[in-house]
């Protein structure tokens, strides 16, 4: 019997994880894909530990899901904390506690790292997202909206 292993990804990892991404940027309907781009990102990201960590879920030689976390430091919660940016999990796996084992594993990875807090997005019309990250402890925070103001605009290839 096949099992799911979880692990922490590396640099290496980044061609296991590229089709994920693009698997749940097509799910979410997210535009933008472009893989060369997103491999040099992808790259950087796994190569730089102050970015965030990535964890990697395999069933044999086969990348089934992965979860990235950034981190950054917040005086509100009293330290680093981590977001999750992705979690995803290919539709053939789902529904065997894959999600649960990536955000379990990142969470207990996240405490030993120092971090705090472990907060993430989820679109509002994604109920069944909404019910996932209640059953693993996440509460929404209320009257709050995600504001964005772009700092400067992404060049050709994405990467500043």
């Amino acid at each position: 019997m096949d099992t799911t292993t979880i692990r922490e990804a590396a640099a290496s990892d980044a061609g296991k994880i590229l089709p994920l991404i693009e698997a749940y940027w097509r799910h979410d309907a997210i535009e933008g894909f472009e893989s060369s781009r997103l491999h040099r990102q992808l790259d950087a990201f796994l190569s730089t530990p102050a970015y965030g960590r990535a964890w990697l879920a395999m069933r044999a030689d086969v990348a089934v899901g992965y979860l990235l976390c950034t981190l950054v430091y917040s005086f509100e919660h009293g330290g680093q904390m981590a977001e999750v940016d992705e979690l995803f999990v290919g539709a053939e796996y789902r529904q065997r506690g894959t999600g649960r084992a990536l955000l379990a594993r990142a969470r207990s990875d996240l405490t030993a790292h120092g971090c705090v807090c472990l907060q993430m997005q989820v679109a509002d019309g994604n109920a069944q997202a909404q019910r996932f990250y209640s059953r693993q402890g996440f509460k929404q925070k209320s009257d709050y909206r995600l504001w964005v103001a772009p700092l400067q605009p992404q060049g050709s290839d994405g990467v500043r």
